[in-house]
């Protein structure tokens, strides 16, 4: 068992920095507006206030005595600090009811006063400065556990697995802390294997820190086990269901919960969407320096909780009934339901594939749809490709040169300039270790467990090179196939909206702003013809879509 002070945790995960951010002090007069939405009660020493993987646990407030706060992780019990009175306890995921990512006991007896969820949610929105100071420390605790690779869940895998990739994946873009243990890298992994009655062909395995053992499990399973999907969701009714939580859902979700409607949002793999895959996004307006996508989703999602919306992850929607409604019954996968009054589609687009034999063989195996950290741990000081010429290709090339020895972008016409833009074009010319080539094509792809090389053809001219690592952002096809024929597309398969669904809509009843064609379900972001393909057009339209929103619900109250 290793143990950490609170000094040597605060300075691994912050550099020692925002330590009266992560940590503050509430005084006499925060605390009494505490009481107003809480109770005092008296622990003894030893009590356990919550333990690791709890759900729905409430916030303490210490008022005297002392808490010692540990995790758990695969070398033991890990000490993060002891405190005090002024000190409260909790991140962002107890406004949701998640597992707690830690556990608390009383050192000494104390008194303290417990604030439960539901009440949790009323302060933060009711006591604005008191709020700031809770979210903000909120917020910033979960950075830090995601940060800290000492604590968390086992996952063991292997790097020809693409079952392995797409776990990692949807662990990393959920801010779910994990350990990696590699069959082929780490000795420890099969002894870890063995000792937990698992072999080599289970993988990816997964160990929670309650002693569970899940082998080659689903994403929801793993959710499930470590608290990050919702309990409370089959069968329940809202006001809204948003599908999609990338920028235009989780936008959408935030303003209607801020206006008390009972909201759901619901995504299949992360919040964030294909932004939330961007290594930075520079020209998001009030972000000079530039924000990561998965960092511009966090605080989304924060917001989410903070307002009361249910985030829902890894929650597919797999068709709509839209017949009779409203309401609107929603199918979800693992034979799940909810029912909605209106419905948000935020779905966005997912980039396409080439027409390449065995592209999905060597998805996450020399093939990525995302540039991140953990992608670009995988091609260090070695050659890549990027296909594509858009922003996303642009941000993930000018990312990846940080890493790689030489990155080459492939593009099928003739210049950037009608793509991407200006400031990305300028990053790229004045990096060394990036080469544009025009008129070029991957043609074929070679390996046997993992991607070894391509071949290119390049104006003509056709070689093979030895490149074991290809980034594909082309173009984008939408997310509508769940919708059935509910709402009338464009030949490409987008929502249309407005004026643009007037012809597929009864004569006496023209759609709403961002309404389709179908009255009640409404259409924002990458999902929607015509819509403008940028991050902070998505972020317009979810907070657009509200007014229609009221004025439909209007109608049935």
């Amino acid at each position: 068992m290793s143990d950490k002070s609170s000094g040597e945790y605060e300075e691994l995960v912050s550099g020692g920095s925002r330590h009266h951010q992560i940590f503050p002090t509430l005084n006499e007069r925060q605390f009494a507006l505490l009481e107003r939405y809480g109770e005092r009660r008296r622990l003894n020493t030893g009590d356990v206030l919550f333990s690791e993987g709890e759900r729905h646990i409430p916030m303490f407030a210490i008022v005297s005595g002392t808490i010692e706060a540990t995790r758990g992780s695969g070398d033991g019990l890990h000490v993060l600090g002891s405190h005090g009175p002024g000190c409260f306890t909790g991140e962002v995921g107890t406004l949701a009811g998640r597992a707690a990512v830690a556990s608390a006991r009383a050192t000494s007896d104390c008194e303290v006063i417990v604030i439960d969820e539901e009440s949790l949610r009323a302060l933060v929105i009711a006591e604005a400065e008191l709020s700031e100071t809770i979210m903000r420390a909120f917020i910033l605790r979960r950075v830090a556990f995601i940060r800290d690779q000492s604590g968390g869940i086992l996952v063991i895998g292997s790097a020809a697995s693409a079952a392995t990739f797409r776990l990692r994946h949807f662990l990393s873009r959920n801010g779910q802390p994990s350990a990696y243990f590699d069959v082929v890298e780490h000795e420890e992994a099969r002894a870890l294997l063995e000792r937990n009655g698992a072999t080599e062909a289970d993988i990816p395995v997964v160990i929670t820190l309650q002693g569970h053992v899940l082998k080659s499990p689903t994403h929801r399973a793993v959710a499930d086990a470590v608290g990050l999907s919702p309990d409370k969701l089959n069968g329940e009714r809202f006001d809204v269901v948003v599908v999609g939580a990338g920028p235009a859902g989780l936008a959408a979700a935030v303003y209607a919960a801020s206006e008390g409607l009972k909201v759901a949002v619901l995504d299949t793999k992360a919040p964030g969407g294909q932004a939330g895959t961007s290594s930075k996004i520079e020209n998001y307006f009030g972000f000079p320096t530039g924000i990561s996508g998965q960092a511009l989703a966090g605080r989304g999602l924060s917001q989410c909780r903070k307002f009361g919306a249910e985030v829902g992850v890894p929650i597919e929607a797999l068709g709509i009934d839209c017949q009779d409604a409203p309401p609107f019954h929603i199918r979800l996968n693992y034979d799940e339901h909810v029912y909605a009054r209106a419905v948000v589609v935020a779905t966005g687009a997912r980039y396409r594939k080439p027409p390449l034999d065995r592209l999905e063989n060597f998805e996450g195996r020399g093939v990525y749809y995302s540039a991140t950290f953990m992608e670009a741990a995988f091609c260090a000081n070695e050659e890549l490709i990027i296909v594509g010429g858009g922003n996303s290709a642009g941000q993930a090339a000018v990312f990846l040169a940080g890493f790689a020895r030489h990155v080459h972008i492939v593009i099928r016409g003739d210049g950037l300039a009608t793509s991407m833009s200006n400031y990305l074009i300028r990053r790229i010319d004045a990096a060394s270790n990036i080469t544009v080539h025009q008129r070029t094509q991957v043609v074929e792809l070679y390996g046997d467990e993992r991607l070894e090389s391509v071949k290119w053809d390049r104006q003509g001219q056709v070689e093979q090179k030895p490149i074991r690592h290809v980034f594909l952002f082309l173009g984008a096809q939408p997310s509508t196939g769940w919708l059935g024929d509910c709402v009338a597309l464009d030949k490409n398969g987008f929502v249309l909206t407005g004026t643009d669904a007037l012809k597929a809509c009864p004569p006496d009843r023209p759609p709403r702003f961002l309404e389709t064609s179908r009255q009640g379900i409404f259409a924002v972001g990458d999902v929607r013809s015509g819509s403008v393909k940028r991050v902070a057009a998505a972020v317009g339209e979810g907070a657009a879509v509200l007014q229609s929103l009221h004025e439909y619900l209007a109608l049935y109250e």
